[in-house]
């Protein structure tokens, strides 16, 4: 599933085989065949002014006409709910506007005389038969941090990645133009009422294709609020959003086990419980993993999320999922909030929240200070005008999440479902960055904002939890029981481009399995990208054309 488009000075514009025209009688914009009723696509022609609007968006047909006769503003990509691209055709050039949360990553090649943009890595890879990229590779394997360093950076060599939040302009003569378009304001108004109606919005807007939707309900915040907004919604029509609990086989009860059970009580909302079995655990069938942009943020625990898809389409019918993914990134306060608050004269509510979470830490103050202290990642933020280290900080975590969300996103499609992030909305993430210091909790405490604007719907005892709970699978049981085939798989691609020592790689894993190390990340790390490389050696590219005969839709 993917779009795109291409811009040639001369000859005839390529684009991939089999894909559809999205306006009659031009190149510049084609989706896939299979684009899903669930993601949305929205068109307007004026003239020879052409515009498309991609992914779910609250956009009216009126509005979406005077985008094809007026100019487009930059605010466009978080003007309505949703995760959308916008696109407009003139005859001399083509704009692409990015969302906010990178939920639909845009990347660019080039082809001869031809720009070309698509919304896949992959896909633009299998153009000119570019290969993987190995300083990313190594990057990924030294840490998440060092694989965002360089934003443009796709994991395959001559594909780059268009920033979140900016413009693309390819003009015809082949030149192209990128422009950041996205700044913060300070947020005024009442922080509940305007967090309520932009979570209902993002649910919504989803729920207005008309698809039978899924959603986790894990217990959390995150996945409890989507669940229920979705729920009262659908309950209106005479319909249910089918909740879903995954748990270890054998136990459902305890933790957020038992928050899930009263919210699955909610109105319009059909609790199941999933028992999830050792053939589930993280590291299990790794040599099935499919092919993406990037290796996915589920790609270990990628036997467990395809059950749970599987599951809800073939026993429920249900062809859209949403998740809580994200609500961490918006609704967490960073600790260099601490230091914000200090350099904007509040030195006193400094004091405060510094000795709050260092007692809910457990820690010193003098490890909190540093910690506070800690310089942000320079690869993301740096691109936008961030006034505070906690806007910084949270945009850096934000949106590298939502991007690689993508990717799991891919993986989802391989079992029918379509996957949607609300928490990565253009719209939701504009309020939260928008926010002054004065007015954000302390990181010690736990969410308020989100208890406050969801206390209608959610249960009394979920409003007061003060911690986040862990629904995590057993990483490390997982491990334990893969081990032979994990040991037999990183005998490959990376040990033969010089990246791993197989046999040093073997020591890691058997103290990691053994519960020597704590850190299960550089193990992770490193399976993820063997088990992707393989993908890719598994994949059939796409074919291309330069022909001009092509089908719309």
């Amino acid at each position: 599933m993917w779009f795109g488009g291409s811009v040639s000075v001369m000859n005839p514009p390529p684009r991939p085989q089999n894909s559809h025209l999205v306006h009659p009688g031009t190149h510049g914009t084609w989706v896939s065949p299979e684009w899903p009723t669930s993601e949305q696509l929205f068109s307007a022609c004026h003239g020879d002014r052409r515009v498309a609007v991609f992914g779910p968006c609250g956009v009216s047909d009126a509005q979406l006409h005077r985008l094809a006769v007026e100019e487009i503003p930059d605010d466009i990509a978080w003007r309505w709910p949703g995760s959308y691209t916008v696109v407009r055709l003139l005859p001399e050039q083509t704009t692409v506007w990015t969302d906010l949360g990178w939920s639909w990553p845009i990347y660019t090649t080039t082809d001869g005389d031809a720009t070309v943009w698509a919304s896949s890595a992959l896909l633009l890879a299998s153009l000119k038969g570019c290969l993987p990229d190995l300083e990313q590779l190594r990057a990924r394997l030294q840490g998440p941090t060092a694989a965002e360093a360089i934003v443009e950076r796709s994991y395959f060599t001559g594909v780059e990645r268009v920033p979140p939040g900016h413009r693309l302009t390819i003009d015809n003569d082949g030149h192209v133009h990128m422009t950041s378009v996205w700044k913060p304001d300070v947020f005024t108004g009442s922080l509940t009422t305007a967090l309520r109606t932009e979570l209902d919005n993002a649910v919504n807007v989803r729920l207005d294709a008309g698809i039978p939707v899924s959603s986790d309900l894990s217990g959390g915040f995150d996945s409890t609020a989507v669940t229920l907004i979705a729920g009262k919604r659908l309950w209106t029509r005479g319909d249910s959003v089918l909740g879903m609990t995954a748990h270890p086989e054998g136990v459902r009860h305890g933790g957020d086990l038992d928050f899930a059970r009263e919210a699955g009580r909610g109105r319009g909302v059909h609790h199941v419980w999933l028992p999830m079995g050792l053939e589930d655990a993280p590291y299990q069938r790794m040599d099935t993993l499919p092919p993406t942009d990037e290796p996915p943020p589920s790609a270990v625990s990628h036997a467990y999320l395809t059950k749970q898809l599987r599951w809800s389409r073939q026993r429920y019918g249900r062809l859209l999922h949403m998740t809580g993914d994200g609500g961490d990134g918006l609704f967490l306060t960073r600790p260099a909030h601490l230091i914000d608050l200090a350099r904007q004269g509040m030195l006193w509510q400094a004091v405060k929240e510094t000795a709050l979470w260092a007692h809910v830490r457990q820690s010193s103050w003098s490890t909190v200070i540093k910690e506070a202290l800690a310089p942000s990642s320079e690869s993301l933020h740096t691109r936008f005008e961030l006034r505070t280290g906690n806007q910084q900080a949270t945009m850096n975590a934000l949106l590298a999440a939502g991007r690689t969300a993508r990717a799991d996103g891919q993986l989802a499609r391989t079992c029918g479902v379509d996957l949607h992030n609300p928490y990565f909305d253009s719209r939701l993430i504009n309020l939260c960055l928008s926010v002054p210091s004065r007015r954000l909790p302390g990181p010690a405490r736990y969410k308020p904002i989100m208890a406050k604007a969801m206390r209608d719907l959610f249960p009394a005892n979920l409003t007061g939890r003060t911690t986040k709970g862990d629904a995590c699978p057993d990483h490390f049981g997982g491990l334990r029981r893969a081990l032979p085939d994990i040991r037999r798989l990183m005998r490959g691609h990376l040990a033969d481009l010089g990246l791993l020592d197989p046999e040093h790689f073997d020591g890691l894993l058997t103290e990691t399995a053994a519960g020597i190390h704590s850190q299960i990340h550089p193990v992770e790390a490193a399976v993820s990208l063997e088990a992707w490389l393989c993908a890719l050696d598994r994949h059939t590219p796409t074919s291309w054309t330069r022909h001009s005969v092509g089908e719309h839709i």
